[in-house]
Formats: C-alpha cells, structure tokens, sequence
C-alpha cells in the first residue's frame, strides 16, 4: 500500500504540473489529468500497475460519488425551471442514439446481444468532465448549467435503459439465464440507486439545515456520502445515480439559501477530487482499445456524433432553445465517460464474448471522445457567460453593478476615487477587511461614503483563508463587482503557483478588478503617511 500511495504522489503531481502548464495556454484541465494518467498507467510506463489502480478503487469511487453529488444540483428542480432544455434535450438525444446506434451496429454485423449493449450505452455522457470544464472557463448562465444537466440526465437515462437491457442481452447471448435473477438485478441497478439517493438527499437536507459552521457541514456531508457508498457497495446498486439523485434530492427539497452553503462547501474539496479521479481514469485507459474497435466501433462513433449533432437540435429546439445554440448543442454532448465505461465493465462480466465485444467498442470510443471532446467543448463553452437561454448574446447592454465587494487582506483606506465611482454608479460597497467597525479609519471611510449618499457595510476579516473567505463572502451579499487589493511580493515569477488574488478571480464568475499592494516583507502599520500604490 505504500508503494501504490507513493506512486499515485507522482502521478498526482506531475498531473498538477501538466493541468498548470494546459491552463496558463486557456485548455482544459482535466485534458492534463488524463494524459499523464495514461503516460504513467498500465498502458504507457506502468508506474501505476492494475493491481495498485484496484487497490486505489475505493477512493476513485467515493471521489466520483462527491463530484456525481456535486452535479445533482445541476439537475434540481430548480435548475430544469431555469434550463427547461435540458430534460428534452437529454431526453430526445438519448432516444435517438440508442435507435440509430442499434439499427447501425446490426447492419454491419454485430450480434443482438452486443447491438442492445451499444444502444443503451450510446446516449450516456460525462457529466464531470463538462462541469470541470464550464468551472475552468468561467462559462456561467443557464446554457453552462444547462449542459452539465443535460449530461446528467443522460447518465441517468443510460442507467436505467441498461438495466432494463442486461437480462435481455442475457437471454440472448444464450447465457443461463435466471428470471427472477434478471428481476433482481434490474431492480438493484435501475431503481436501488435512485431510491437511496432520494433517501440520503431528504437526510441530508433535514439534518444539515441545522449545522451553521462550513466544516461540521462538510464532514457531516462526506460522512454519509461514505456511508451511502458502502450502502451500495454492499446491495449492489448503482453508486453514481445514487449520489446524483442525493444531490439533487438535497438542492429540490433544501431552502435555497442552504442549497447554497451546502454546495458551496461541498466544491471547495473539489478540484482535487478532480484531478483524483480524472487521474486514475487516465491510468485505466487503455490505448491498444482503440484498435480493437473494429468496423462496428467505427460505425458506433459516427452515429454517436451524429445522433447527439441531431438530437441536441432537435431537442433544444423543443426545450425553447434557439436554433443556432441548439445546433451546436450537439457538440457538447459528445464526451463519454464514467458511467458509460462502468456499465460496459459490467457487461464485459455478465454478458461474456458478447459483453467483452461492447466494452471493448465502448472503451476505445471513450479514449477518443474523453482526450478530444473536452477540447472541443472547452473551445465551444469559453467566453459563453454572457449567454442568454435563447443562445444570444447582448454585446451592446452594459449593467452597472448594484453591490460591489471590496476586499483586502490587510487594513486599508479605501481610495476616494472608488467612493466617488459608487456614487455615480449608485451602488452599495460592502468592505471586507481585518480590523474593526469601531477604528478610526472605518469611521473615516463611513463618514466619506455618508457624506457622498453611498451605502456602505464594514464586514471584519477573521482568521481564515482569504480566498475562501472572499468567495464566500460575495456570495453572500450577492456582489455584481469584486475590487481586490491584494498583497503580491516582489520577485515573484513562479508561473506554476497562484496567488490569492488569482485563485480568486479563477472561482469567481463576476468581474474581478485587482490593484497589487507591493510588499517587501511584512506589511507596514496603517497611518496616515503611508503611500499607496494608486496614490501617486
């Protein structure tokens, strides 16, 4: 065990390292975490073997039951209301790729068996793959949101459909078949993971409503999700479709402003929970799949890609989307992984010859659409923020921001300038900074705004992470505008590590306006002479 932790160090931080190299060149990510995985893993280098990649099962699958929980809020009743696309869009592309893909796949010769397996799996997706890739462009309104659903939805769908599927393509492939067994086993794959996801969301949100600091929430919330995996390990259920359901059961029934918190301090574990899993999934893929695809794997991508092109169009175009948003929908939809490749693993399994053809098929289309999709989705989702749900973009509206958050890491006077700029904005300034309401320059600041008819509130920076503190404080006030003024020490060049003023701007989706404070060693006692950067 040590040396398979040892080995996953490596291949964590070379991972980091290529994610940062990817990110500062505006590409995906997660692009990074897949190709070293696939550099170091069994297929490449084989600095993580298959042996330590199953030891190493446990925490992928718990890593993917907090992300899949993460996600169910995409898929909220409040976010299909918000995106009411995403359920005819899911819908409609998922149908059309299981009846194009077995009609196709049965043409050029593949078994009924293995053309059923194929059908069902065609239509899943990736939803973590799109919600690491809308959270790394900063792509925001209720098209970005709408996506991610979506790929939930599909996920979802493709779950169920193959449970129903399975005992069938048994029955077929002339395998011992057991009724009441195929009964059991449609019942614990398609219906045991939504009905303890339906659970676990209602107890989370009644018990977690109570718990007022982030950390208690936090450990309250990985403790039962723990406890919901080994739940399903144990019935033999559906983990991903389970945590889905939970988180949206949660985000459904929560008031909306717990939803918030909850999830909020659920995503601040989240980026290395991505490049955990989507690590290890590059580890397990296996490029010489790609040439075992033969002409049914060929047949099965092409009218993958056109059934999604079509089905998005199709889809979003019943879901109120306009035509050329919907049009490019399709493209989105494209990457395939986590529950597609699990259930293919499962039919490789069960199924035997037949179930080894389809997984084989199904792997090495996802290694192709896992390593080029993100790219293209990327390309696709970036810049998108300003979208509307009819996929238009105002470029001549400009809103001024009502609530501005100005923030500091150490007691500063507020310029005037950016009073008077509030003034002439009409906009309300919420000043986040250590010291207290009583000080003298707080009294000053008040008397400035008061004197210029600006609303101000003083918030005291406590002793905790100014990045998570900023963020969490924005979302709170609801601030349209962030104003920055951030310490940045001189001679530093480092391009690999972000500073806290970086890491902001990269979790936040408003603007983000920052004016470096040069320090030199440790910061200066606030008094009156001091110069300032802005004060020339």
């Amino acid at each position: 065990m040590t040396e398979t932790l040892g080995a996953f160090a490596v291949l964590a931080w070379l991972a980091y390292l290529a994610s940062r190299v990817l990110a500062r060149r505006h590409l995906p990510e997660l692009v990074g975490f897949l190709i070293v995985g696939a550099v170091l893993g069994p297929s490449g280098i084989e600095l993580i073997s298959e042996h330590e990649l199953a030891a190493l099962r446990p925490l992928t699958e718990i890593a993917l039951a907090i992300l899949m929980f993460v996600i169910g809020e995409r898929v909220s009743t409040r976010a299909l209301r918000a995106a009411r696309w995403t359920l005819t869009t899911g819908a409609t592309q998922y149908a059309l790729c299981a009846v194009l893909v077995f009609w196709a796949t049965r043409a050029v010769g593949a078994d009924r068996p293995v053309a059923l397996v194929l059908a069902a799996l065609a239509g899943a997706g990736a939803p973590m793959t799109i919600a690491h890739i809308v959270s790394s462009v900063k792509a925001t309104g209720n098209y970005a949101v709408g996506v991610v659903g979506t790929h939930a939805v599909s996920d979802a769908l493709a779950t169920v459909t193959f449970a129903a599927v399975l005992p069938i393509a048994t029955i077929l492939a002339e395998q011992d078949a057991d009724v009441s067994a195929a009964v059991i086993d449609f019942v614990q794959l398609g219906f045991g993971g939504a009905v303890l996801g339906l659970l676990g969301g209602w107890f989370i949100s009644r018990l977690g409503f109570q718990i007022e600091t982030s950390g208690e929430l936090l450990l309250f919330v990985l403790v039962h999700i723990l406890l919901g995996w080994s739940i399903a390990d144990w019935l033999n259920i559906s983990l991903p479709l389970a945590a889905l359901m939970a988180g949206a059961t949660a985000a459904s029934v929560s008031p909306e402003a717990f939803s918030l918190r909850l999830f909020r301090t659920i995503k601040s574990i989240e980026q290395p929970l991505y490049l955990l899993f989507f690590a290890l999934a590059g580890a397990s893929i296996h490029l010489d799949d790609l040439g075992g695809v033969g002409v049914v794997g060929v047949v099965y991508i092409g009218v993958r890609v056109g059934a999604k092109i079509f089905g998005g169009l199709i889809g979003g175009l019943f879901g109120g989307l306009g035509w050329r948003t919907a049009l490019r929908l399709g493209v989105n939809l494209t990457p395939q992984a986590g529950v597609a490749v699990g259930l293919a693993v499962l039919a490789s399994e069960v199924l035997g010859d037949p179930g080894a053809e389809a997984a084989t098929v199904v792997l090495g289309s996802v290694v192709l659409f896992e390593l080029i999709g993100p790219l293209l989705v990327a390309k696709d989702l970036h810049g998108s923020s300003s979208e509307s749900e009819s996929g238009s973009v105002d470029s001549t509206r400009v809103e001024l921001p009502a609530r501005v958050l100005i923030a500091s890491p150490m007691p500063i006077e507020i310029p005037e300038w950016l009073i008077d700029l509030a003034a002439r904005w009409r906009s309300r300034l919420v000043v986040y900074q250590p010291g207290e309401a009583e000080s003298e320059h707080i009294g000053n600041l008040l008397s400035k705004c008061a004197s210029k008819d600006v609303e101000v509130e003083f918030r005291s920076l406590r002793t905790e992470s100014f990045t998570g503190a900023v963020v969490r404080t924005r979302s709170e006030v609801q601030a349209d505008m962030v104003v920055l003024f951030a310490a940045r020490p001189q001679g530093a060049t480092s391009r690999l590590v972000l500073f806290p003023s970086e890491r902001i701007a990269r979790e936040l989706t408003v603007p983000v306006l920052t004016f470096p404070l040069t320090t030199e060693g440790p910061p200066e006692p606030l008094h009156k002479g001091r110069r300032w950067p802005w004060s020339g």
